[in-house]
């Protein structure tokens, strides 16, 4: 089954419209968007940055994609809290696609809350022994290392956070894998 491993980074442009979480998904400019494609023996990894980041784009790197996996990606809410995630509504405001309709998709987060695994995806990677190799790193300073980039235009900054970016997508198999032992 032809899987697609998806998740986004993004800057912060407007004011908090909404306090609850994520509800401000129109203030969300995305900055990246990585996937990893997972086809039998076949693994790719491709990121879609900046301007690239279109509907088009994105649409042709998912083509012939059977299931889309994120963490906390989901635009329809979820049977554990009722909750929608990140990704997906963000993408729908800016690109105008809603891939939790276009595609079969599973969000590791409601599945990680029915093993009672809590909290971001960085958090359920440490109760799960997952380690990263670039810890210590958030959104938050993806936000704020991509505007450091456009300010400056240096591309240590920009290739820190597709780093980054890549590590939050790879995890998201491990993630996976790990919960399908429990």
């Amino acid at each position: 089954m032809k899987t697609a491993y998806l998740d986004i980074e993004t800057n912060y442009v407007g004011k908090f419209t909404d306090q609850r979480l994520f509800r401000d998904c129109k203030n969300h400019k995305i900055t990246v968007i990585g996937v990893r494609i997972l086809d039998g023996a076949s693994d790719a990894f491709i990121q879609l940055v900046g301007k690239d980041a279109t509907k088009a784009n994105l649409m042709l790197v998912l083509n012939g994609v059977e299931r889309l996996v994120t963490y906390n990606g989901r635009s329809i809410p979820d049977s554990v809290k009722g909750y929608v995630g990140f990704d997906f509504p963000v993408i729908a405001a800016q690109l105008g696609v809603v891939l939790d309709q276009e595609f079969a998709h599973v969000d590791l987060c409601p599945e990680c809350w029915r093993k009672g695994l809590w909290g971001g995806q960085k958090v359920v990677e440490q109760s799960l022994g997952l380690k990263r190799k670039l810890p210590g790193k958030d959104g938050k300073w993806a936000d704020e290392t991509w505007k450091q980039y456009e300010v400056t235009q240096d591309e240590r900054c920009k290739n820190e956070v597709l780093a980054y970016n890549q590590e939050d997508v790879l995890m998201l198999r491990c993630i996976e894998e790990a919960i399908e032992k429990r």
